[in-house]
């Protein structure tokens, strides 16, 4: 009888320490989903913080607000045409000495980052910032010849169209 009590004795002591055991993976197990949460917190802070911000502000590549300027300025008129598409390449492999393929990824996207905006005075606005802060004075003359060579790519240069390429040129000097 002694025997079957050591037995039952060492089983209880065995389900004993499982029942524990468990009890401890239970606890990393909900400790770790705590600090799972706590991430995915800091992720979406982070990403509405993000998601509420204007694509052009956060445009820090003075190539990339050039091309987005030049795309706008192509667009007032209504959709970028072929012959407007073939000056902002010409004009992007000039000046900023890109090849084609990368001459396409800027016009892409600066194509990208217009597509929701169709008033060249608030695209302007936005993307100065980084023009005045990362080109010299020669540099932001050229951008301003380079907007009104693609304003007048397909005909006459519009007077509001001027205006805001005026204001620019104003605003990039300041």
């Amino acid at each position: 009888m002694h025997i079957l009590s050591a037995l039952g004795a060492a089983i209880g002591v065995a389900l004993f320490f499982l029942w524990r055991m468990q009890q401890a993976s239970n606890a990393v197990r909900d400790v770790a989903s705590a600090a799972g949460e706590v991430q995915g917190l800091f992720r979406r802070w982070s990403w509405r913080r993000r998601a509420n911000i204007n694509p052009l502000d956060m445009v820090d590549d003075p190539r990339e607000a050039a091309t987005a300027m030049m795309v706008v300025v192509a667009q007032t008129d209504g959709a970028l045409t072929g012959k407007e598409r073939g000056m902002i390449m010409a004009l992007v492999s000039e000046h900023f000495g890109a090849t084609s393929r990368q001459a396409e990824e800027l016009l892409a996207r600066g194509r990208w980052l217009v597509q929701h905006s169709v008033d060249a005075s608030e695209v302007f606005r936005r993307l100065a910032p980084s023009i005045r802060k990362s080109c010299s004075p020669g540099e932001r003359d050229d951008l301003i010849a380079m907007l009104k060579a693609v304003a007048t790519a397909e005909g006459p240069l519009d007077a509001p169209l001027q205006n805001d390429i005026a204001n620019l040129r104003l605003h990039l000097k300041e």
